[in-house]
């Protein structure tokens, strides 16, 4: 019996210990599951009442979703929103309306997806399989207008590729996840094309897209939109205009999440509209008013005050290199102070060669292993990565991010910035530690 003041924190727990590997990629598993769930199941996928948007892609899976979630929302719509890895608390994963739902929603889908797996003999489901599942029910019971759902690793086996989409997105293409994708582009890109539906729109954010992309959409007979061919998006000075197959949308604002290739991202969601337009028709106005309120944590996030707090949760190369440039665009600063935490499957040598030369002073961080999280990478691991492209680094290694962090806010002075980037891990650890660092500061008391 679980304590119902705890439940759900109970849950979780259990979750974490259900299955032996943290990730176990693969569609048997949960499609067995799903059956017996009483969802709605055709050829093998889950038919949702509601029309449904997947979003893949090495990176910019979260912002694309911010975007579309916002701007439908904003134009009146009821949506779902099913995410990850999450912050600081697991309910982050799955909105309804905007809002997180109660811990009792989670647990009572916990219950039925528990129930619908001891059916099925000696199966065991990841953390992962397990909440996608959950997900999957809560938003078929809660029958929005539109179900967006974004794909953990990869997306040929990833667990959200259950679901029949309307419309799916890939928002890039990058090494990440070599030993699940592969080890080349055109490997990884074939992996993350399965999220494409036969007669179904798939938005191509990609640029350099590799043929096995292409060739797999030809062969199911997926309908493609590329960007820089079928959709683009020119910057006219503090507005920009995104061109469509059938619509301009002129003087749009900046969005609110900071970087210009943010607009890269936002040309996604503007394109998976025009493919569905027929169904969610969108006022300009409307759209202008979601550009400027969207929001999303941890990428390129300025906590407000002094020093200058950076949190972005890049952790690989493709991020790193984006992240690279926007450092270059935010002023002069004497002191740039890296905190950094990492997987074990991440490239930190090739994250490091891009980063390298924007950063004084590095602060690397151990992310612990346990029985819920083995991939944690060692400081004194990333230390060896660092000095491998920067030999003359001025590098500290600590037992934790919040350590870490600690040690660096001792040495920062007011014009300085501190930059915290790599895992979520590190940003949910030091979440708290920031936003409490900068008050303290403005105060006087640091």
């Amino acid at each position: 019996m679980f304590d119902s003041e705890n439940e759900l924190e109970n849950w979780l727990e259990k979750l974490l210990k259900c299955h032996p590997a943290e990730i176990s990629l693969g569609l048997n598993r949960v499609l067995a599951v799903a059956e017996r769930m009483d969802l709605p199941i055709v050829k093998d996928k889950v038919r949702l009442t509601s029309k449904v948007i997947v979003v893949a892609g090495t990176n910019g899976k979260g912002s694309v979703c911010a975007f579309v979630e916002n701007i439908l929302l904003t134009s009146g719509y009821q949506t779902t929103l099913y995410t990850s890895p999450h912050i600081l608390s697991f309910k982050e994963r799955f909105k309804y309306a905007g809002k997180l739902l109660e811990d009792k929603d989670w647990v009572e889908a916990f219950k039925k997806v528990e129930k619908a797996r001891l059916k099925v003999p000696k199966q065991k489901l990841t953390f992962f399989e397990f909440s996608t599942l959950a997900a999957i029910l809560l938003s078929e019971q809660l029958c929005p207008d539109v179900a967006i759902f974004e794909i953990g690793l990869g997306g040929r086996l990833d667990a959200v590729n259950l679901l029949d989409n309307d419309c799916s997105v890939l928002t890039s293409i990058d090494y990440d996840h070599e030993r699940y994708l592969g080890t080349t582009r055109e490997q990884i890109a074939w992996e993350k094309s399965h999220v494409a539906r036969p007669g179904k729109p798939i938005i191509i954010a990609e640029e350099r897209l590799p043929e096995t992309v292409t060739d797999h959409c030809l062969e199911i007979g997926a309908k493609t939109i590329r960007v820089m061919k079928d959709y683009t998006f020119k910057l006219l000075g503090q507005q920009w205009t995104w061109f469509g197959i059938n619509t301009v949308r002129h003087a749009l604002p900046i969005p609110a999440l900071r970087g210009m290739h943010q607009l890269k991202n936002a040309s996604a969601a503007l394109a998976c509209f025009e493919a569905l337009s027929n169904e969610f028709p969108l006022s300009q106005a409307l759209i202008r008013k979601a550009l400027v309120s969207v929001s999303l944590p941890a990428r390129f996030q300025v906590l407000p005050g002094q020093p200058m707090i950076i949190l972005d949760v890049a952790h690989n190369l493709g991020a790193a290199r984006t992240l690279s440039n926007e450092l270059d665009k935010v002023g002069f600063f004497p002191k740039t102070i890296g905190v950094v935490g990492m997987l074990d499957d991440k490239d930190s040598t090739a994250i490091f060669k891009e980063l390298g030369d924007k950063v004084d002073k590095w602060f690397l961080v151990s992310l612990s292993r346990s029985k819920s999280m083995n991939r944690g990478k060692a400081a004194k691991s990333l230390k060896n990565s660092l000095l491998k492209v920067c030999p003359d680094a001025d590098v500290l290694c600590f037992e934790n991010p919040e350590e870490g962090f600690k040690a660096a806010s001792r040495v920062s002075e007011k014009q300085d910035r501190i930059v915290v980037f790599g895992s979520f891990y590190v940003i949910s650890a030091v979440w708290k530690l920031a936003g409490d660092f900068i008050k303290e500061f403005d105060k006087g008391k640091v």
